[in-house]
């Protein structure tokens, strides 16, 4: 497979100071995106204006520009690259909830010049606490990345085990957050080996940071947890950021602290930054939010209400099938 022929339209001759640091999302996760980056440039004034490269699919002018209005003012500059297709990933699958953009990481290098030595990639589902500079300036020595062990698959047995077959790795880790160096990326060939292995292997159950993985092995450095804290659905972030010195949270689950009736502990923390972004939620959202998550807690906690509900929800289906059928034999009379 031939990656140098997805469209980008890569800038070139840009300075890095910190950065760039990258993202990679959809139009449904403006949401997250604009929170992950007023948290960015809150924690990191000292290198501002900061350079940001968002990879993306579908992201309007509008949207655009309540993300930017979303940050401090002169605080970034955003470049917008739109990856016109994501055909390339199209027999490529991916675990339930998770956007096909996540392929869109394996391809970082063609967005940026050859200029850059290093870049930082983060996915939209975190939160920065502290100042980035430690991590930027970690020396790598001979690897190509920089990337934290993933909580739940280090030392798992395989990758791509059972029915999709794959290579063993010794160590695995969480692809959320990477510090990369491009210039080994590229003489490495990982893009090209990422693909490769997902040509072979295109229902592996992780998908692109499976492959990443396989294509990384050996050649990656072990950073300390504190730059990609992965959060268990229950864990409540204020009791443990300032005692472990976390500087990135990343909420790896299904269970998203942004999403409307959210059963997660860490709803009003999270909002602390979303509340200074042109995204902040209505009072009729905050609403809406807390009574969907009542009544979430109070199905979660009885089996009897969630048999009744599911009942209540089968009967009202039933009625209106039948009033509809009605309504269309009156109007043949």
């Amino acid at each position: 497979m031939n990656v140098h022929s997805i469209p980008t339209g890569a800038p070139v001759g840009a300075i890095q100071r910190l950065g760039p640091i990258v993202f990679a999302v959809d139009a449904a996760y403006a949401v997250p995106l604009a929170t992950a980056l007023r948290s960015v440039a809150e924690n990191n004034r000292s290198a501002w204006p900061l350079d940001i490269h968002v990879i993306h699919e579908g992201i309007g002018e509008e949207t655009k520009r309540r993300i930017l209005d979303s940050l401090p003012a002169n605080s970034t500059v955003i470049q917008w690259h739109p990856i016109g297709t994501l055909s390339f990933a199209s027999g490529f699958s991916t675990r339930p909830g998770v956007s096909k953009m996540t392929f869109a990481r394996i391809l970082l290098p063609q967005f940026l010049p050859e200029t850059c030595n290093r870049a930082l990639y983060l996915d939209g589902d975190i939160l920065v606490l502290d100042a980035l500079e430690q991590l930027w300036n970690i020396d790598l020595g001979e690897a190509v990345i920089g990337a934290v062990p993933d909580y739940w698959l280090d030392n798992v047995v395989s990758i791509g085990s059972g029915g999709t077959g794959g290579p063993r790795v010794e160590r695995y880790f969480n692809a959320g957050i990477l510090l990369i160096d491009l210039a080994k990326w590229r003489a490495e060939g990982i893009s090209e080996r990422s693909l490769d292995y997902l040509d072979r292997f295109p229902t592996t159950e992780y998908s692109d940071q499976d492959a990443l993985n396989v294509a990384c092995a050996g050649k990656w450095k072990v950073l300390d947890r504190a730059w990609n804290f992965q959060f268990e659905p229950t864990q409540v972030i204020a009791r443990i950021a300032l005692e472990q010195k976390l500087a990135i949270v990343h909420f790896v689950t299904n269970v998203k602290p942004w999403k409307s009736g959210s059963l997660s502990p860490n709803v009003a923390f999270y909002d602390t930054f979303r509340s200074r972004t042109r995204f902040a939620l209505t009072h009729r959202e905050r609403v809406q939010s807390s009574l969907k998550r009542a009544g979430s807690r109070l199905l979660a906690r009885s089996a009897l209400l969630r048999a009744v509900w599911a009942y209540t929800k089968s009967a009202m289906l039933a009625r209106s099938s039948t009033l509809a059928r009605v309504n269309r034999g009156a109007k043949h009379t």
